[in-house]
């Protein structure tokens, strides 16, 4: 059974990663054009906190 739930996060965690761009592309595109690199750190600046956590 451990082994099944470390494979489990293990996905769970590669998912994510892949979502992030994505993410920070969507809110990319909601605000305006000298906002973008902005809005798209915010969104890879979560993952550097919720790693620290």
């Amino acid at each position: 059974m451990q082994m099944a739930d470390t494979v489990f996060m293990f996905l769970s965690t590669i998912i994510v990663w892949i979502m992030t761009p994505g993410i920070a592309l969507f809110y990319g595109g909601m605000v305006k054009s000298k906002n973008v690199l902005s809005t798209a750190m915010y969104s890879f600046g979560s993952i550097a906190i919720v790693s620290i956590i």
